[in-house]
């Protein structure tokens, strides 16, 4: 992939934030699904070899899957709530029903 692929590729998915270290290692991270310490790391030299799909796919690493919850009696989808309500969710307690 070149430069010029990897700009395109980031400017078409704003959910990837990306970091580049001071050896010219990138760190790419799937902001939808990797909490903010996960990150992937490719080497210049791996970088060169990789298309936008493998590292799409590397990314999304299979987990390109819409939650749906139920809520007072309705279904929603996860993805279309905003960062208050998402919040809401992730503070809630889970419980296991056997």
């Amino acid at each position: 992939m070149t430069h010029e692929e990897l700009n395109s590729f980031l400017d078409a998915n704003p959910q990837i934030e990306w970091a580049k270290d001071d050896d010219g290692n990138f760190y790419f991270r799937h902001s939808h699904y990797d909490s903010k310490h996960e990150k992937v790391k490719v080497e210049p030299r791996a970088l060169a070899n990789i298309s936008a799909q493998q590292l799409e796919k590397t990314l999304v690493g299979g987990r390109n899957v819409d939650q749906i919850t139920r809520v007072t009696g309705y279904f929603s989808r996860v993805s279309g709530w905003n960062k208050g309500k998402l919040g809401e969710l992730n503070q809630r307690e889970r419980v296991g029903v056997i």
